[in-house]
């Protein structure tokens, strides 16, 4: 059997702004992806909390999380079988 999924995860996340200065924001996109800004930042934090990766001890690229303010929750998914 062969079935193709979607699956959507609704996911909020929290960030203290004053950490992701524009300094902290270039230095991040020399080593990982060229987000510009905060908002750049959130989605791919809530991508990471959909697929479960995101580390609240340690997280590449944001370090412990507490440090940065974040915070992430899935509060609602869906899947729809095709």
């Amino acid at each position: 059997m062969k079935r193709k999924v979607e699956v959507t995860f609704l996911v909020e996340v929290e960030v203290d702004e004053t950490k992701f200065t524009p300094e902290w924001i270039t230095d991040w996109q020399k080593v990982f992806y060229p987000f510009n800004s905060v908002e750049d930042h959130i989605e791919h934090i809530a991508q990471m909390e959909a697929r479960d990766i995101l580390n609240p001890k340690f997280t590449e690229g944001y370090g412990p999380l507490a440090d940065m303010g974040i915070k992430a929750s899935v509060i609602d998914q869906r899947a729809d079988v095709q």
